[in-house]
This record gives C-alpha cells, sequence and structure tokens, in this order.
C-alpha cells in the first residue's frame, strides 16, 4: 500500500506538470496549485523523514535516518542532519510536528520552531498560538528574524544568550579550490559583520568610484564592485585600503535603532533588521565609536541630530600604549589593543587618561560579555573574573580563637570539653 500511495503521488506531480506546461491553465489556477503543492511537499518531506527515521531504527543505524534520508531523498548529509534534528526536536511538541505534518507549517520554519524549543521549552514554543500563526503563515526570511525576538523575549537576559550562541559560531575558512582560486569563507555575529560588511563597502564604494573616474580620463577598464571588495580586503592585510586601512584602530560604522520599553522601561537597540543587541554588545560598540545620534518621529523623518565622539585621541592611545607597553592586563602587543573605558561613557565615565586603559581583542570580550572587572589599586588597574573573592591583609585577632563565655583561657581545651558534656 505504501508504494502505491507514494507512485500515485508520483502520477499526480507529472499530471500536475504536463498542465502547466500545456500552458492552458490560468494564472489564479497556478497561483491556487503552488499553495496546495506547497502543503503537499511539507508532507512528503514530513513522511520521508519519518521513514528515514524508521528504518535506520530498525536497522540500528545510530544516526537517527540522516544518511538514509540523504541517499534515498537526494539531500546533502547536512540537510538531512537537520530535518532529522528537526524532528527529533519537535518530539517533545505533539501540536507544533502536528502542523508540520499536515503542510501547515514549511520545513524552514519548522526548523526555527525546534531551535526555539531547544533554547527555551518545547511548552513555550507549543503553548504559543500566535508565534504557530506566524510559523504558518511567514517565509522562511521573515520567521528566522521573528523566531530569533521571541527568543530573547523569553530568555530574559535582553539577547545576551542569543549574542553568545551566535559569537560562539565565528569562523573563519580559507581553502584552495579545484579551480585554481583561494576562497574565504567566514561566519559572524551580526554586530561584527554588520561592521565588516559596512567597512568593505565604503572602501570598495571609493575605489570603485576612483576607477569611474579614471576610465573616464583615460579609457582604462574598471573593475566590478566584486573585484573593489576583493582588493579592498586585501588592502586591510597590507595597509594600503583607504585612509588608515592598515591601522589596528577599532572601526565601527554601523547603524543600530534604539528606543525604551513602554512595559519595562529598558533600553532595546537592534540592527535595522531587528536583530536584538544585548546592552553588553552596546556598550562595547559605544566604547571605541563616534556616535551620531538621530531621532525620527512616527513617521520615519528625522527630528534631531547630534555627534558625540568617546574615542580616545592619538595622542592618548600613543600615551597609554607607552605606560602600559600593550594590554593592561595580559600585554598583548599594542597592535591587537583598543583603548576601554574603565567606567562606561553610559555611567558618567570621561574621556580621560585615568579612565582609559589599553586592552586586546580578547580581554575586551571578557570585560564586555562575561562580567570580568577592573579594579584600581593604589592607581594600579588589575582585571579579575566575575566572582573572585578578595582577600585583604591578615590581622592578629584580637582575641583569642577559644573564647566563648564562661570558658577560662587558662585552660580552654578542658573548659571547652565540660561545656559540650554539660
Amino acid at each position: 500500500m505504501l508504494i502505491e500511495a507514494a507512485r500515485r503521488a508520483q502520477a499526480a506531480a507529472k499530471e500536475m506538470l504536463a498542465l502547466v506546461n500545456a500552458g492552458e491553465a490560468s494564472c489564479s489556477e497556478m497561483l491556487e496549485m503552488l499553495a496546495v503543492s506547497k502543503s503537499t511537499m511539507t508532507i512528503m518531506t514530513a513522511a520521508q523523514v519519518t521513514a528515514a527515521a524508521s528504518v535506520a531504527g530498525r536497522e540500528r543505524h545510530g544516526d537517527g535516518g540522516a544518511e538514509v534520508l540523504a541517499s534515498s531523498a537526494g539531500l546533502s548529509r547536512r540537510e538531512a542532519r537537520s530535518q532529522v534534528k528537526t524532528a527529533e526536536v519537535l518530539q517533545e511538541a505533539p501540536a507544533v510536528l502536528e502542523a508540520v505534518e499536515s503542510g501547515q507549517v514549511s520545513p524552514a520554519n519548522a526548523r526555527r520552531l525546534a531551535e526555539a524549543s531547544e533554547k527555551t521549552s518545547a511548552g513555550a514554543v507549543e503553548g504559543d498560538k500566535d508565534l504557530l500563526a506566524k510559523a504558518a503563515s511567514m517565509r522562511p526570511e521573515q520567521f528566522a528574524r521573528e523566531a530569533r525576538r521571541w527568543v530573547v523575549d523569553r530568555e530574559g537576559d535582553s539577547g545576551e544568550s542569543e549574542h553568545r550562541r551566535l559569537r560562539a559560531r565565528r569562523r573563519v575558512r580559507v581553502w584552495d579550490g579545484d579551480d585554481g582560486m583561494v576562497h574565504l569563507h567566514g561566519e559572524f555575529d551580526p554586530a561584527t559583520g554588520k561592521r565588516i560588511v559596512n567597512r568593505l563597502r565604503a572602501e570598495a564604494g571609493r575605489m570603485y568610484n576612483a576607477d569611474k573616474k579614471m576610465a573616464a580620463v583615460n579609457g582604462t577598464d574598471r573593475r566590478t564592485f566584486p573585484q573593489c571588495m576583493a582588493d579592498t580586503l586585501d588592502g586591510f592585510t597590507t595597509g594600503s585600503a583607504g585612509d588608515g586601512a592598515g591601522s589596528t584602530k577599532p572601526f565601527a560604522d554601523i547603524c543600530l535603532v534604539a528606543h525604551v520599553d513602554g512595559d519595562t522601561g529598558k533600553l532595546i537597540a537592534e540592527l535595522p533588521d531587528g536583530n536584538r543587541l544585548p546592552p553588553a554588545v552596546l556598550e562595547e560598540l559605544a566604547c571605541n565609536a563616534k556616535l551620531t545620534g538621530v531621532v525620527y518621529d512616527r513617521k520615519g523623518k528625522p527630528i534631531w541630530r547630534a555627534e558625540s565622539c568617546r574615542t580616545a585621541t592619538e595622542a592618548q592611545r600613543q600615551v597609554l600604549l607607552a605606560r602600559y607597553g600593550g594590554c593592561f592586563h595580559c600585554a598583548a602587543h599594542p597592535a591587537l589593543c583598543q583603548i576601554h573605558h574603565i567606567r562606561p561613557v553610559s555611567q558618567g565615565g570621561s574621556t580621560k587618561i585615568e579612565n582609559m586603559v589599553p586592552v586586546c581583542w580578547d580581554c575586551h570580550q571578557k570585560i564586555h560579555h562575561h562580567r570580568w572587572q577592573i579594579r584600581t589599586t593604589n592607581g594600579v588597574h588589575t582585571l579579575h573574573p566575575p566572582g573572585q573573592l578578595q582577600y585583604g591583609p591578615a590581622h592578629t585577632p584580637e582575641e583569642p580563637v577559644l573564647h566563648l563565655p564562661g570558658i577560662s583561657v587558662d585552660n580552654p581545651v578542658q573548659q571547652l570539653v565540660g561545656a559540650a558534656s554539660t
């Protein structure tokens, strides 16, 4: 019966393709067909995953059916593992699993629901009918942002946990391709990624426009924008891209949208695409950035604009590096250092020498994201992990250690034994 059902589905798909190719169907018919086939394909995917898991269980493959699914359904191993994992996680949320198997929720959105379930709980996901409705109606790229915001709101730490998860996944891979090219692939958390992309695009844009002028005057060939992006990245490594591109100074060219939550009164900062930034990331970005503040009205029209500079001057930077010789904590090379405000500017800290220290990227991360603290004793700054106990100088007790009411100091042991046996 199973084979017959599969063959009927195959025959129906061939019939649909033939009718579409015939060109006689109206636009409304084809649009309705697309909507129905979306649900059908979702159900077929659920059937494939369930069948692969059943085969793997009976034959004791130990991988949940990922290899069977990859080889039988023509999927990559990565995609097959993802689908199997999603199905396993959603077993704890029967209502969500039913919505997926009935074709209401696409495989891509089902994966986001599974991720949200792992980060919070299956009960929380299953109990939020509004979230399930959005999973059924939104496109994958829209629901991905919505699911991330939902998780951040449920975790209650202003996005710190989500940022740490994304930050932990950062990586850059380099390999030699079969085409003779060297391939570069990088993944970054949203804030870091935006800064890198904005810097590359800004430098590449200047390069691209300069090429345009040169081509108009000399008739020379003009580089494409992707070629300018590649040359800009190469320039960063050689110190030849743009103004100060070879400098180790921090560069933050990033747009943040901030508002005060009406219910909690907390400051909420997001990237324009909706990715929430925890307070620690906002503080880190502000630590070494020139800020341009813009206030918009409800229609999106700018109604106020101001600038404020928090960045250490070049003279201050040189003095601090000369004083510490590098990172104040681990003595990392000056080229790896940024200037950190000991007392944050948001808390009234000033951009003065006595309120700043040079820190390497690693120590800067510890301060902003792992709650390490700078302590100052007699003008000396030291960095400590969170919760570290601090012991003061030892003092001689003013009274004997064994001193209880009614116990003689002349023979404390005898008196103590007597008191205990009373």
